[in-house]
């Protein structure tokens, strides 16, 4: 804790002292850190005021600190009373020595502790030496809280106490002291007063070295006594303080010099608070030629006219003159002549109001005086009016701090104005006016309005009086100015004026070369004639149509509008734009048909009206077709776009992620087009259809593309699933199976739980943004079948086939059963097993004897779903074993069972045959047979596996020792074949079968001579078939001519080739149809018919008249033949 944080009650609580007595304790804390402010550059602190003083020691350091001397010889360690009373004396004699005066405290009063007293003597050495360093008339508390108060005038501060407490005022005083320091202070709230507090003590002490002498919660208390607040508010008003620097500052300032460097002696001879007063405007008599040794005389003339600017002297001239005058004295002085408003000068003391301009004569006209200065004196004031014929007489008549005048002028003419102060005229004097004659008894009869170019308009003016001289003027929008011939009867003067511009045109009237009253008056000339109607020429129902008037060159004037359709008035609007001299005519057209636009100007048609337009109604334009809103990833989709009656261009775009998609289209009718893309991948599809660039109804669709088969389940099901591979329900508890929906495109997951009893409730939750759980409890025994779709399509592995075994059972061993051949028959190193079901049992603890004769046999029991166990065992040796199965321990129905095992099967001796073991594609299904008559009683294991799944193996047995075999393979490659008898390989196993891809008869190739039109001499039968690509498949070739069935010739260069070439040899003119097939079905352009004939006529006539595939018997035709 740094010393300005030091608490002089450090260790007391003040949770116990009294509300009354909680200002004393901040005193007393106060005036502790202000005494160890002062003894830190002696090293010493003092934590308690009564104790800490009694020897005297650190009075006589407090003292020398303050005076900046020493004071005598102190005893450093007094051992008794008498030596503590010496040092306290030496201390109070200094203080009595300089002048402070000690009042009903003694020695004796020090030394005893006595807190109150000593108290007193510190607020006596804080006023003397920080506060106020010479004695003055003036109390320092008046002369500090005037200093605040002028340069606080917004807080309107009156005490030391409740006025502080907030913070607000400390923050002002900061940013004053320091602009910037705290902008925002008059932001700040007073229900934050600790803080506010705080924050201003910590920048007080950054910018300012302001010690924090009283802590913010005792500055903002309301137990705050004013001397407390006196103290810390002290360092700011205090002998080189930033309160003094800032008034200095401003001095020398206000006097542009850097010769004043205090603020005590270098104002004691009055010439400095002189040239203040004349640089705020104040009057000093022969200045600035002063005496500056007659120092009492120039305080006094300074004083003297501070009173006259509103600045109350704090001092005497005789007080000011002293050499020790008291600083703080001076900055209060010198701050009122700061915040003083500047005197006036004598033609600045008074202000005129009033208008001057267009007066009449016999009319009276009255102004004001205004005083801006306090001490003007009324009789210093004149007023002084000229008029053509000599001066004009004008009443004044003063009240309070302003004078009304009045003067009445007779003749027009030029007038003058003069107010002069104490013999000086006003800054604004002289005013000039001018008072024109009194044309109120001629009037212009006519007033403004608009007309027509062309038009012929009356001017009439009528006199009351017996006037001669009328003129009257047109000016046209050039400023072309044309008087206009005048006539008078009966009083009245007229003139025709007919404008043949638009525009404005102004009629002036003059009377004895004045302008009469009312005028001039406007006219606003306007040319329907050149205001014109355009718009389009087709629009769409329901759309807005838009036509645009342009009269920027027809004057002003108003634009009117109608719109008609089969004879009915039609709603419509006039609007403005951003264009000066354009207005749109707008409407909605409701019904399709021919529509008509009329406009009028200032009730006249305009040039273009009326105006047609064609309105047609897309609406009948229909998008139809799945492929707007969804679709499957690598799946085709189609929409249709059906344009009714109407003509056009449709433009389709598919869009996704900014990507255009491939669209192709056809013709389905007079009108009716599909569209149709592929989406390779998941996502929304943009899909714009225009019409003449225009949207259709709908349009933009959105396609949401889905790929079900990036629906993958998370949730592993190895555990969960029975050995028929249904997934194990727990009766009652809830089931989750949890799906990463992150690449299925946009879609919904949804799910349906069928149970014996009906659908069961199932709620779909999403964990994580792109995860999906489905949650269902199963309550009743049996088949359960979980159906998951993605946007309402079943995944691929939909339904997932469920098991649940009901509730659960008490446990009855009587309702155990042992299922499986092994319970009764084994074959001797064979594996054998046997299933304890115990699933209506409910959930016993299985236990397994096998004894033999010679001895027991181990059996593995591994636990199965529903309560149910599977034991496995092998029979060392052919012979008589006993089973003996517990449940819970006791003993199930039926037990012991009697096991006969006999000799093991020959693999060996087993045989396999059959046409699958050659091969085949995918999807074909398979044929073995396999013969273990020879092989004795044994067991046959068939499995097939590719390089990524398994393919379905299906034996059947024909009960004779023989077997049947069917196999699926799934994928295209090599595959591995296993077939075992009592576990182990038959002769060839494992076999090694080939898959190929299935058979595409539309990727073979047919071509050559052989299958086009020719003639029968030189014909060449030869043509190719190309069967790379198409899968694994069966060729066969068949052509049948005129009479019949024809032998075909097949050749290949290899076993493997997929390149075949065909021939045949045609004998006689006809049609020859040949027929290719690639495993039963037809090829690409199969059959082809190809017609012989005799003469070259009458292959060429045939190719003529004939419709569809045609060769052009090229070069290239007749080199490829020569190959072949």
């Amino acid at each position: 804790m740094s010393k300005e944080e030091q608490s002089p009650a450090q260790g007391k609580d003040f949770s116990k002292v009294s509300p009354e007595s909680r200002w004393v304790e901040i005193q007393r804390k106060t005036f502790t850190n202000w005494i160890n402010e002062q003894l830190s550059v002696s090293g010493r602190a003092i934590q308690d005021i009564e104790k800490d003083f009694c020897d005297g020691v650190n009075l006589v350091a407090l003292v020398e600190s303050l005076q900046f001397k020493k004071i005598g010889k102190v005893i450093p360690n007094p051992t008794g009373r008498i030596q503590m009373i010496q040092n306290v004396a030496l201390a109070c004699k200094a203080i009595v020595e300089d002048n402070i005066r000690l009042v009903n405290i003694g020695n004796d009063d020090i030394v005893n502790g006595n807190g109150k007293l000593i108290l007193g003597l510190i607020w006596h050495l804080i006023v003397r030496y920080q506060i106020s360093s010479r004695k003055t008339k003036v109390p320092p508390k008046k002369l500090m809280m005037n200093w605040f108060q002028l340069i606080l005038p917004e807080l309107e501060i009156s005490n030391f106490t409740s006025d502080w407490r907030t913070g607000i005022p400390l923050h002002a005083l900061i940013d004053y002291l320091r602009p910037g320091t705290s902008p925002k202070w008059r932001e700040l709230h007073s229900k934050d007063s600790v803080e506010n507090c705080k924050s201003a003590m910590l920048l007080a002490k950054e910018h300012l070295n302001i010690p924090r002498v009283i802590s913010p919660e005792d500055f903002a208390s309301e137990a705050l006594d004013e001397l407390s607040a006196m103290t810390y508010l002290s360092y700011f008003v205090r002998s080189e303080s930033p309160g003094y620097y800032d008034t200095l500052n401003w001095v020398c300032k206000q006097l542009r010099t850097t010769q004043i460097t205090n603020l005590t002696t270098d104002w004691n001879d009055g010439y400095n608070l002189c040239s203040i007063v004349t640089s705020l405007g104040g009057t000093i008599p022969n200045w600035p030629d002063l005496d500056k040794d007659d120092k009492k005389k120039n305080l006094q003339l300074a004083i003297d006219a501070g009173k006259k600017m509103g600045v109350d002297p704090v001092l005497t001239a005789t007080e000011m003159e002293d050499p020790n005058i008291d600083h703080l004295s001076v900055m209060a002085y010198l701050n009122r002549f700061r915040y003083a408003k500047p005197v006036k000068s004598d033609n600045e003391k008074l202000t005129i109001q009033g208008d001057f301009d267009n007066h009449l004569t016999g009319v009276q006209t009255h102004f004001k005086l205004i005083t801006e200065d306090k001490d003007v004196q009324k009789e210093l004031t004149k007023v002084s009016i000229k008029g053509p014929k000599g001066a004009v007489n004008c009443s004044v008549s003063w009240k309070d701090r302003f004078a009304e005048c009045r003067f009445t002028p007779m003749d027009p003419g030029s007038y003058t104005l003069t107010v002069s102060y104490n013999n000086t005229p006003l800054a604004v004097c002289p005013i000039n006016f001018s008072v024109k004659a009194d044309l109120s008894k001629v009037k212009l009869k006519t007033q403004s309005s608009s007309c027509m170019v062309g038009s012929t308009n009356e001017i009439e003016v009528a006199s009351e009086a017996e006037v001669e001289d009328v003129l009257i003027e047109c000016c046209s929008p050039n400023d072309e100015v044309r008087s206009l011939t005048t006539l008078y009867d009966n009083g009245v003067f007229s003139a025709n004026f007919r404008p043949k511009s638009v525009g404005l045109w102004i009629v002036h009237v003059f009377c004895q070369g004045e302008e009469v009253s009312s005028s001039p008056i406007s006219f606003d000339v306007y040319d329907p004639q050149k205001a014109w109607l355009s718009g389009p020429q087709k629009g769409i129902v329901g759309e807005e149509v838009v036509f645009t008037v342009n009269f920027s060159e027809a004057g002003i004037g108003e634009i009117e509008a109608a719109v008609r359709n089969v004879g009915k008035e039609i709603e419509c609007e006039v609007n403005d734009t951003e264009y000066s001299g354009v207005k749109t005519i707008e409407f909605v057209p409701q019904n399709s048909g021919m529509y008509f636009v009329y406009s009028k100007f200032n009730n006249t048609e305009i040039t273009g009206s009326p105006k047609s337009i064609d309105v047609l109604d897309p609406g009948q334009i229909l998008v139809t077709g799945e492929g707007l809103t969804r679709g499957l990833k690598g799946k085709e989709c189609q929409f249709q776009v059906n344009l009714g009656d109407l003509e056009g261009n449709i433009h389709v775009v598919v869009e996704n992620e900014g990507k255009e998609v491939d669209t192709s289209w056809r013709e389905a009718g007079s009108s009716t087009y599909v569209f149709t893309y592929l989406p390779s991948r998941a996502g929304t599809f943009k899909i714009t259809v225009t019409w003449d660039d225009r949207a259709v109804p709908g349009s933009p669709f959105y396609a949401k593309i889905t790929d079900r088969s990036r629906v993958t389940l998370i949730t592993d099901l190895t555990e969960l699933t029975d050995e028929n591979g249904h997934l194990a329900l727990v009766c009652g508890e809830e089931t989750r199976l949890l799906y990463d929906i992150s690449a299925a495109g946009p879609g919904r997951l949804t799910a349906a739980v069928l149970s014996p009893k009906g659908k069961l409730k199932v709620d779909v939750r999403k964990p994580k943004k792109e995860e999906v759980e489905i949650a269902f409890t199963a309550s009743v025994e049996g088949d359960h079948y979980i159906h998951v779709y993605w946007s309402d399509v079943p995944l691929d592995t939909s339904p997932i086939l469920a098991y649940c075994p009901g509730p659960i059972l008490p446990v009855d061993h009587t309702k155990v059963v042992i299922e499986g051949k092994g319970k009764e028959k084994a074959r001797a190193l064979v594996p054998a097993e046997f299933i304890i079901n115990g699933k209506s049992a409910g959930p016993g603890t299985p236990r397994v004897l096998l004894k033999g004769v010679k001895k027991d046999v181990t059996v593995d029991v591994c636990p199965m779903k529903y309560d149910r166990y599977r034991c496995t065992y092998s029979a060392p040796n052919p012979g008589a074993y006993v089973l003996y199965v517990y449940w819970s321990e006791q003993l199930v129905p039926k037990c012991p069972y009697k096991i006969t095992a006999t000799s093991k099967g020959a693999s060996g001796k087993v045989k396999v045959t059959g046409q699958g073991l050659k091969g085949g594609y995918v999807g074909q299904e398979l044929h073995l047979d396999i013969d273990t008559t020879e092989a004795g009683l044994g067991e046959i294991k068939v499995s097939c596996f590719g390089e990524l799944r398994e393919a379905r193996c299906d034996i059947f047995d024909q009960h004779n020792g023989t077997y049947k075999v069917h196999f699926y393979p799934k994928e295209a490659c090599r595959h591995r074949l296993e077939i075992t008898y009592d576990h182990e390989h038959v002769p060839g196993s494992p076999f090694k079968i080939p898959i190929g891809e299935p058979p595409d008869p539309r990727k073979v190739r047919v071509y050559g001579p052989g299958i086009q039109n020719g003639l029968i001499q030189t014909f060449e039968s030869k043509f190719l078939v190309e069967t790379a690509g198409a899968g694994a498949g069966q060729l066969a070739v068949r052509i049948r001519g005129p009479r019949g069935a024809f032998k075909v010739n097949i050749q290949r260069e290899e076993e493997n080739d997929r390149t075949v070439l065909c021939s045949y040899d045609p004998e006689e003119p006809g049609i020859y149809v040949v027929s290719v097939k690639w495993s039963g079905r037809h090829v690409r352009g199969s059959p082809f018919c190809v017609n012989l004939f005799e003469s070259q006529a009458e292959l060429d006539n045939f190719n003529g008249d004939k419709k569809g595939f045609f060769v052009e018997k090229t070069k290239a035709n007749l080199q490829w033949r020569a190959e072949i």
